[in-house]
């Protein structure tokens, strides 16, 4: 089955959503963040940029190359992410990706960048955690450097399911950009000529919820970062799950996320022919779990993802007619 057609199930369906939302947003809708440490307003998103691939490295330590096992070197920065909805609530058991270059402004993961540099296959100073009850999660990387056109930044994606997501990247103080690249490991490169003003990108000195709460840390001879991403997304958990005898469901997994056991149930209103099938996100089958005649019913399906990686998968109910397509979170 390809992606679009998965994609199309779950939208004929009902978006079976990892997380109960009353509301999702489409992942060509505007989406929207929030920086504030005292009040809950909304700014508009910026780009994703061009560096972006998913490589489910799910980890807070963003320093490592685990195709290398070469440690990436600079001023050491510990980051403290928060994600909460426009009421300041926080919103828990989401994923957030953030992915910069290093000090001497090379993204991990492409070929052509300066000095035809190629680090394809290399994954450093990119991550992704899950945020815990207070909608937090943290990581450990370096101050970013800069390359040519641009003023220093980091990238981020917040996922609330594998189609539905909120990107945009923060910048830094402008006056610690220019302390940071006059220190002996940032120096060779120079100060950058643009600042937050001069950007393309954020066109002002100051852009309004989207430069990072920076502070010295004398411990670690760094810097502590915190940042506040705003989802304009309900986090209403919705009705529990009922079946109709007289009608098929699927339910939602739990537990979910999971690692590497869950458990998936379904509803037949008669004896059918069934056909359960889990696949990747781009439509590539991975399990196929059921494969014959089942009777009218509830029946539950173990499912062992051990042999997979962490990531989003989809898994399919097929019985005559009746199709639908839900998703579910491996984290291991």
């Amino acid at each position: 089955m390809n992606r679009r057609e998965l994609l199309k199930g779950i939208g004929a369906a009902g978006f079976g959503s990892i997380f109960p939302l009353a509301k999702t947003l489409s992942a060509e809708e505007k989406a929207e963040v929030l920086q504030a440490p005292s009040t809950c307003f909304l700014t508009p998103q910026a780009t994703e940029g061009p560096f972006y691939f998913d490589p489910n490295l799910i980890r807070q330590d963003i320093t490592l190359d685990t195709t290398t096992n070469v440690i990436k070197t600079g001023l050491p920065l510990q980051l403290l992410i928060t994600v909460i909805n426009p009421d300041c609530a926080p919103i828990p058991n989401v994923l957030v990706d953030i992915w910069h270059c290093d000090k001497d402004g090379v993204y991990s993961g492409y070929p052509g960048q300066p000095g035809g540099i190629n680090t394809v296959g290399q994954t450093f100073l990119r991550g992704t955690q899950m945020t815990d009850a207070n909608g937090q999660c943290s990581f450990k990387t370096i101050y970013p450097g800069w390359y040519p056109g641009r003023v220093t930044h980091i990238h981020f994606k917040v996922r609330l399911t594998s189609t539905t997501y909120v990107t945009s990247q923060f910048a830094f103080p402008d006056s610690v950009n220019t302390a940071v690249y006059r220190t002996p490991l940032y120096a060779a490169k120079g100060q950058n000529a643009l600042t937050n003003a001069t950007d393309n990108i954020f066109r002002n000195p100051n852009p309004e919820n989207l430069v990072l709460a920076i502070t010295p840390n004398a411990a670690t001879g760094g810097y502590d970062g915190a940042f506040t991403i705003g989802i304009n997304v309900p986090t209403r958990v919705g009705e529990a799950e009922t079946e109709n005898p007289e009608e098929f469901s699927l339910r939602q997994n739990p537990p979910n996320p999971f690692n590497p056991m869950t458990t998936i149930s379904y509803h037949l209103p008669g004896a059918r022919k069934v056909q359960l099938v889990v696949y990747d996100v781009f439509g590539r089958e991975v399990a196929k779990l059921i494969e014959g005649e089942q009777s009218a019913g509830m029946h539950e399906v173990a499912f062992d993802a051990s042999h997979l990686s962490s990531g989003f998968y989809l898994y399919t109910l097929r019985a005559g007619s009746f199709a639908v397509t839900k998703e579910m979170l491996l984290m291991n």
